[in-house]
């Protein structure tokens, strides 16, 4: 059906509307009390439209729409949509992948452990965190203070069998492996864990004191001793929880700073009376951006207050709560504080939103002109606002491999980072390899995001040729430029047009290349050296009777490498692969005990 079809038939009722270009890419999703007034309004009076909003109506070939009953159910739908297909109009949070959660795990004896994902499993998550440094930090710390475990053990598969790890011998876990330790112990030291995470920390100090005290009254100083050195390691996670209230209130503070192009967002998170993480997001500046910020954020939250405090009055504030609600089954109060407490934290919100935003301005600026310096000497008609940059990495043809950098709206976005393994032919041909990445890139769209304003191969002419090839074939007209190493394997110049281009007299575009090519190679690398690892596992595993595809799957999932697997007792290997005694024997063997 013609979009001018769909558009004489919308309903009238509330509903959620997808935009989409000529390739079928989700560019736009929207929510309306009323569909059809909603969506004409995009077809009439352009003029008064924003130039963004005038830009991303020319590029509407089609649409879609699903009906609602009510308002609050298309703000769930929009926020749920919006997150799957993160279109290029709306405003987008940051991908979750950037952010850190800690995670105790669902599983018999859970384990603590730092994650980017947050999944519907039972587990219980705590975050997120700007810092991954001060998380790993984190989660060490309290792993060692409450002796949880480290191990990626099956309970109760597993209990009792094996020998525990070094971390038992040295009193850093309890070896609840050794199958003599009750689920109902090991959970309150969970809870301890727990309590320091949501801010209740203190309560555990004051046990902790009593019992040190108690200790050195008996002349018990080694155990006191104990007592102090966990007592340290926990006041290290405390003194970054700032305390604000004397009570035990439940805040989050939200406030930002603008100016003509992004917007600063800052959540304070409060819980029990103490700051607990500091959340900063910096957006596109539109009309109703934090609204649209504050819409998406609480659609898909780990921790809920009781209070958001915002600064100014909101149209959706009361579709707001009634989502949360929705959603949680919890209700929370939206306030807008005149004065008092809730007035300063709200000031202090907007200062580091203020820093923040600052700080992107002076980051933005260098990257603008770093760009705007790139499309002149490249001579492009289009601003380059997304690049692909495209590596093949193989030693003497084995184990090939492809990966897929892109750098957008000034930053590596690494959502839309991919992995390729040389599927074609075997052996070493950089040029095959470069043609089938390049085709499988750009017959897969919608996975793969907008398409790029400028891509870039790691080599010479011949790459770059056997790119344009594929994307003529396609249909696609994107610059190509290849990236031309020095002896020290540094980007020296760029290939355009069959020509060399000279960038080391522009200092910023040498910067951004440099940079751009570092992180390729980077991820190129990376990916190499874990499909070599797995062969190498495979291939050796090959060689020893006894050991079929579904074995050697197992023993690969339950010990990663050769050399965990050289450190892992018969008994173990035994028991991971559900094997013989003497194939295992002959596994020792092969691989040196």
């Amino acid at each position: 059906m013609l979009l001018e079809e769909k558009l004489s038939i919308l309903p009238t009722s509330p509903g959620v509307y997808i935009m989409k270009d000529e390739n079928g890419n989700v560019i736009y999703v929207g929510k309306a009390v009323n569909l059809r007034n909603r969506v004409r309004q995009y077809f009439q009076n352009s003029q008064d439209m924003l130039p963004k909003t005038r830009l991303m109506v020319k590029k509407i070939k089609d649409l879609d729409y699903i009906v609602t009953d009510n308002e609050v159910e298309a703000l769930i739908l929009e926020c749920n949509l919006i997150k799957e297909y993160r279109p290029k109009y709306n405003v987008l949070l940051r991908d979750d992948k950037n952010y850190q959660y800690i995670k105790i795990t669902n599983e018999m004896f859970p384990r603590l452990v730092t994650t980017r994902k947050v999944e519907k499993d039972g587990s219980r998550y705590f975050g997120p965190y700007v810092s991954g440094y001060s998380v790993k930090q984190t989660v060490e710390l309290l792993k060692s203070l409450f002796m949880l475990r480290t191990c990626k053990k099956k309970f109760p598969d597993q209990l009792g069998k094996g020998r525990p790890c070094l971390n038992f011998h040295i009193e850093k876990c309890l070896g609840v492996c050794k199958g003599d330790v009750s689920e109902e112990e090991y959970q309150k030291l969970v809870e301890r864990a727990v309590k320091v995470l949501s801010g209740k920390g203190d309560e555990i100090v004051e046990e902790l004191k009593a019992k040190m005290f108690e200790y050195a009254e008996n002349l018990m100083f080694e155990k006191a001793q104990e007592i102090k050195n966990k007592l340290s390691s926990l006041e290290q996670i405390i003194t970054k929880q700032k305390v604000i209230y004397a009570d035990d209130r439940s805040e989050d503070v939200i406030n930002f700073a603008k100016d003509h192009t992004h917007i600063a967002i800052v959540v304070l998170i409060i819980r029990n009376g103490k700051l607990i993480n500091k959340e900063e997001f910096v957006l596109k500046a539109e009309e109703d951006t934090f609204e649209r910020f504050l819409e998406q954020y609480y659609a898909d939250v780990v921790s809920l207050p009781k209070e958001i405090i915002i600064p100014h009055e909101i149209e959706n504030v009361y579709n707001i709560e009634k989502m949360i609600e929705k959603l949680y089954g919890f209700k929370v109060k939206v306030t807008i504080p005149k004065q008092g407490e809730k007035k300063q934290l709200l000031d202090m919100a907007k200062k580091n939103a203020e820093i923040s935003l600052a700080n992107r301005q002076r980051v933005d600026d260098v990257y603008a002109e770093a760009l705007l310096t790139l499309k002149n000497i490249l001579g492009l008609e289009n601003e380059i606002e997304k690049i692909e940059s495209y590596d093949i990495s193989n030693i003497a043809g084995a184990d090939n491999v492809g990966t897929l950098v892109v750098f957008e709206d000034g930053r590596f976005n690494k959502e839309f980072y991919r992995k390729f393994k040389i599927k074609g032919f075997e052996g070493q041909d950089d040029i095959r390899s470069v043609k089938e990445v390049l085709t499988r890139r750009f017959t897969n769209l919608e996975k793969h995001g907008r398409i790029p304003d400028l891509i870039l191969i790691d080599g010479g002419q011949n790459q770059v040729n056997a790119a344009l090839e594929v994307l003529n074939t396609l249909g696609f007209s994107i610059p190509v430029a290849g990236m031309v190493k020095d002896d020290k394997h540094k980007t020296r110049d760029l290939i355009y047009n069959g020509k060399e281009v000279g960038i080391q007299e522009y200092p910023l575009v040498y910067k951004l290349i440099y940079a751009i090519q570092e992180e390729t190679h980077r991820f190129a690398v990376k990916f190499h050296r874990e499909v070599r690892k797995k062969h190498l596992y495979e291939s050796i595993l090959d060689e020893i009777e006894g050991i079929g595809e579904k074995r050697k799957l197992k023993l690969f999932r339950t010990f990663g490498s050769i050399d965990n697997l050289r450190k892992a007792s018969i008994e173990e290997i035994v028991k991971a692969a559900d094997i013989p005694y003497e194939v295992a024997l002959k596994i020792k063997e092969k691989i040196g005990v």
